[in-house]
């Protein structure tokens, strides 16, 4: 089921202190439907070096890679698996380990997590009870803050007709947060979510959140649809691609790369695309944009 949890669930575990300091080796890939065998070997020899690299066209990667990890501790993410044969695909250019080391993978499709069941139970992420989404929304929505209690019973009934779904909880939060605080806004939308079957909600939510953005918002978002799936976007890249499209003209400030910036925490915000990797002061150094969202 898209949209449930598991890639945030992994990379919470993936950044766990202890988890960075146990692995001599951490790699994340996202492998995605359409994939590339040599784009994500390239990818995960670049993070097992932790360095940029020149890959020539000549050049074994996959036994590049097989040796960089011989006799290291690794830890190996590959995120949105959909085939069986993409994990056979790959799985050979990891050597065996015995010292501890570990290949997480998430899905979405049933046969590949009983596929995998031989090596470890698979995972299965359960819906959020109505009350865990109802705490969802609030944190995502009020920041920490106390939820008025004329919006309660409104807000309760967008967590009840969310379904469980943490990424229409999180989409939701990020249309419902600059509405005005009017419990007849928040009842118009619980209304829309409850007429929505299970399969139907994250896309209609998805246009929703699209479709409640600000004309320089719509362009920067669909702007990042040029990239590949699931690649990470280098923000001061993404910025300046912005400042020259010239999609931030609107934002109320004269400083571009502030406006710039404004932009992407807005997008932030509404859970449309994701932190991939901060800086150490704590900025976003990459993001990505969410798969369902494409």
């Amino acid at each position: 089921m898209p949209g449930i949890g598991k890639t945030t669930l992994a990379r919470k575990v993936y950044n766990i202190p202890s988890i960075v300091n146990h692995f001599d080796v951490k790699v994340w890939c996202a492998v995605s439907q359409a994939y590339n065998r040599t784009t994500l070997l390239v990818e995960m020899f670049k993070q097992a070096i932790n360095k940029e690299c020149k890959i020539k066209e000549n050049d074994n990667v996959a036994d590049m890679l097989r040796k960089i990890l011989i006799g290291k501790r690794y830890l190996i993410v590959l995120d949105d698996i959909w085939e069986v044969e993409a994990w056979e695909d790959l799985r050979l250019c990891f050597p065996r380990g015995e010292n501890g080391c570990r290949v997480m993978v998430t899905t979405r499709i049933e046969q590949v997590a009983k596929h995998l069941q031989h090596r470890s139970d698979p995972y299965s992420l359960r819906f959020l009870t109505m009350e865990e989404s109802w705490v969802l929304l609030q944190k995502k929505v009020f920041r920490g803050e106390n939820c008025p209690s004329n919006l309660v019973e409104a807000g309760l009934q967008i967590a009840q007709h969310s379904k469980g779904l943490p990424l229409v909880v999180v989409l939701i939060a990020g249309i419902i947060a600059k509405m005005g605080r009017e419990a007849s806004l928040w009842l118009e939308v619980a209304n829309d979510l409850s007429s929505l079957a299970l399969g139907e909600q994250s896309m209609k939510v998805i246009q929703s959140s699209y479709d409640h953005l600000e004309n320089h918002l719509k362009h920067c978002l669909l702007y990042m649809g040029l990239f590949p799936e699931d690649h990470k976007i280098a923000v001061d890249d993404l910025l300046k691609l912005w400042m020259a499209e010239e999609f931030v003209l609107n934002v109320d400030t004269e400083n571009m790369e502030e406006a710039s910036r404004i932009c992407l925490n807005d997008l932030l915000n509404r859970s449309l695309i994701m932190v991939s990797k901060r800086s150490a002061n704590g900025d976003t150094k990459y993001c990505i944009l969410h798969d369902v969202v494409r």
